[in-house]
């Protein structure tokens, strides 16, 4: 399993427009190579949101870069320049296992 994890520092932006984001980032847990997805907001540090997402394989990985669901929304928050710093971490954890 691949865990997908992407920091956002969501400081520069109004409160309409992260919620706009957050939302747009929790949907994509229709798309179907995700296993499971998780969004929120640092407790430290609530400018930032964070976005743990767990995929089955590299393959699926591939296939979420560029599917129409993502693509989309990455382009939105490179459009805004949002700072982002991302992690793709192979495990041996079994996504039968997940909640």
């Amino acid at each position: 399993m691949i865990w997908h994890i992407v920091r956002f520092d969501f400081s520069a932006i109004d409160a309409a427009t992260r919620e706009e984001l957050e939302a747009a980032l929790a949907g994509l847990t229709e798309m179907d190579v995700v296993e499971w997805l998780r969004v929120g907001r640092d407790v430290e540090n609530p400018e930032i949101t964070g976005l743990i997402t767990a995929l089955a394989d590299e393959d699926a990985l591939a296939a979420y870069r560029v599917h129409p669901q993502h693509t989309p929304v990455v382009a939105r928050i490179r459009e805004l320049g949002i700072p982002t710093v991302r992690l793709d971490l192979p495990t041996e954890d079994d996504p039968a296992t997940l909640p």
